[in-house]
């Protein structure tokens, strides 16, 4: 197997015929611009020679991949498998078709050969394709398996094949002698200059060892074409390495179609039987019944189950304990398991907010009566909220928290002495500063008189300020507009550039905000945004903003104020009023608790400090500082 093809001059080469014939190469010219018509990568040049194109009527149904041949033509099936066939290739006139193959011009791939003169190299594919014309004066020689343009037409006195001639080389080189053996006499055929036994059919390819190999050296030998990979198998029919699909010989599964394999592996063999007519699937080269959904698990008679890979079988993997579990599923019913019963068989029970009557395998069903809106289940009862859901409210003096479910309600803040639950917003309460010490004078409402035992109200009205368009302010008189100092410079910190910081106010006088003042120690220039939050819900949303731009710094504390204002605020609402510092950082002066809560037209509760622009809530305040500010502020 290991011999070359055509090592002898004037070895048959059925491709070197026609080419030389049509080339008219003179001696010394150009190679004759021709290409093999092979696998359907060439299209062959040669008068008569068709190119690609679609089979011929009478065309029917076909394997996906398979070739046949017609005429001269190799067609192959396409992939649907629904009867097209594509011309792949054309036979050379002196090739013949088999077996779906161009046969006749074999030769072992990488070696070369002589033919009419002509250096001839063999390709990839087993064909021959001309590669050189030897000048006047030279010979076409071969030495072992390359082929090259020489002085000599052979080896002087080497044995070689003179067509199907065993004969041997000129003593000069020149050519061979005359006479000699002719093999075909004894049914034999020359190769390198001896008769051999014929083993195969010249050019054709069979499988051997798994891999594709071809039959050569004049038939008296095969050699090695193409090795096939681990996932290739060698289809003997086609003469090449094709993908593995099958088992070869094995019933297997297309989809849902039983098939068997060919008996090489390529693919599947023709007839099948489709199982999805019966409502089946194939499994194994077979249509079963599927009876479970494969790979899960399911409730069957109370108990687990699990489908196998093909939903085909069940076996039985969990047994629940009837006393105490029942079977259910999750995942979208993927899933089984044994879950704890949920209530006792017959028994009525709340699920969340819907009333339902317990299965006689201790699970809840789907569906039951439903509480309304402003009701809660409770006890298998559907009973009236006292409170709304997910809200905050006021209870005597303390924080409470309605909830979803029974009990309703449940005490989350006891305010201390010093303070008292009041409302926040419109689903919120919290603990805040009384707004007056009981039994001191006080201002609340811009009425000045005795503050009642709840620190929230007054018990007496010795002056109303309304009643003279005036405000009450921090010394108990009634003016025209009241400044009020939050805080005190009890302390210093650093405020970051493009944060906000703000004191918190529950209003308790309607008045009209006409400025604020604050004091901060930088150096260089800050520019200053003004902004008024008003607390809509559980949100601090933005009301009312000024700019105070270009303000220098020395590294002292300076005061800055805001400048004329115009916003209302609002008696029984909770304000934030501050500022955002931009360009720079600055130092605030702070005040802690204990500090004074009370102002002229409410209550401070407390500072919030927070990024600019971002948003804050009710939570966000912290009643343990101040930021020093002045308020001022007149009638509404």
């Amino acid at each position: 197997m290991g011999r070359s093809v055509g090592r002898g001059v004037g070895a048959i080469i059925g491709l070197g015929v026609v080419l030389a014939a049509c080339s008219g190469t003179k001696s010394g010219g150009d190679a004759p611009d021709l290409t093999a018509g092979s696998g359907g990568a060439r299209v062959s040049t040669l008068p008569g020679v068709g190119g690609f194109g679609v089979g011929g009527a009478g065309s029917s149904s076909c394997v996906p991949g398979t070739k046949r041949c017609d005429g001269q033509n190799v067609k192959t099936c396409d992939d649907t498998g629904g009867g097209t066939e594509i011309i792949t290739q054309t036979c050379l006139p002196s090739q013949t078709c088999s077996n779906g193959m161009c046969a006749g011009s074999a030769c072992v791939p990488k070696t070369s050969s002589c033919k009419d003169g002509a250096v001839w190299k063999c390709d990839d594919n087993g064909v021959s394709v001309f590669s050189e014309q030897c000048a006047s004066g030279l010979f076409c020689r071969v030495d072992g398996d390359n082929a090259t343009c020489s002085a000599q037409a052979c080896t002087p006195n080497q044995a070689v094949c003179s067509d199907n001639v065993a004969t041997t080389c000129r003593a000069d080189g020149s050519g061979v002698n005359s006479g000699g053996v002719d093999c075909s006499k004894s049914g034999q055929a020359c190769d390198s200059g001896q008769c051999r036994g014929i083993v195969c059919k010249n050019g054709e390819r069979t499988c051997q060892h798994g891999d594709v190999y071809l039959c050569a050296h004049n038939g008296t030998d095969v050699s090695l074409l193409a090795g096939c990979h681990s996932d290739e198998v060698c289809d003997g029919s086609m003469g090449s390495c094709r993908k593995k699909l099958c088992d070869p010989g094995k019933a297997g599964c297309d989809g849902t179609r039983a098939q068997t394999c060919n008996e090489f592996g390529s693919g599947w063999a023709a007839g099948s039987t489709d199982c999805a007519t019966d409502g089946k699937i194939c499994v194994n080269g077979g249509c079963k019944k599927q009876t479970c959904a494969a790979s899960r698990s399911f409730c069957q008679d109370g108990n687990v189950y699990n489908c196998d890979s093909t939903g085909t079988s069940s076996t039985l993997s969990q047994t629940c304990n009837a006393a105490t579990e029942h079977c259910t599923t999750y995942s979208g019913g993927s899933y089984g398991y044994c879950k704890t019963n949920d209530c006792h068989a017959g028994d009525s029970v709340c699920d969340g907010n819907v009333i339902k009557v317990c299965n006689a395998d201790g699970s809840l069903p789907a569906s039951g009566t439903p509480c309304g809106d402003t009701q809660t289940c409770d006890n298998a009862q559907c009973k009236d909220r006292p409170c709304v859901p997910g809200n905050y409210f006021c209870k005597g003096a303390d924080v409470y928290y309605c909830d979803f479910s029974s009990p309703f309600m449940y005490l989350s803040q006891s305010c201390g002495s010093d303070s008292a639950c009041k409302a926040v917003g419109t689903s919120g309460a919290s603990c805040a500063p009384l707004s007056c010490a009981p039994g001191s004078t006080a201002c609340i409402g811009n009425k000045i008189g005795t503050c009642a035992s709840n620190g929230q109200s007054l018990s007496a009205v010795t002056t109303d300020c309304t009643t003279t368009s005036t405000i009450c302010t921090a010394t108990q008189t009634c003016a025209k507009s009241a400044t009020d100092t939050i805080g005190s410079a009890e302390n210093i910190e650093v405020i970051s550039g493009s944060n906000l910081v703000a004191d918190v106010i529950d209003v308790d006088s309607t008045r009209k905000l006409t400025g604020l003042q604050t004091q901060f120690a930088f150096k260089g220039t800050r520019d200053l945004r003004w902004i008024v939050y008003e607390l809509t819900g559980q949100s601090f949303v933005a009301k009312y903003d000024k700019v105070t731009a270009g303000v220098v710094g020395d590294g002292s504390f300076v005061v800055v104020p805001s400048g004329a204002l115009s916003y209302t605020l609002s008696a029984g609402k909770r304000y934030a009023l501050g500022v955002v510092i931009s360009g720079g950082d600055v130092i605030d002066n702070i005040d802690t608790t204990p500090y004074v809560t009370d102002v002229s037209c409410g209550t401070v509760v407390g500072r919030v400090i927070s990024y600019y622009p971002g948003s804050f809530d009710a939570f966000s305040v912290d009643p343990s500082y101040l930021t020093q500010m002045q308020v001022v502020t007149e009638s509404p």
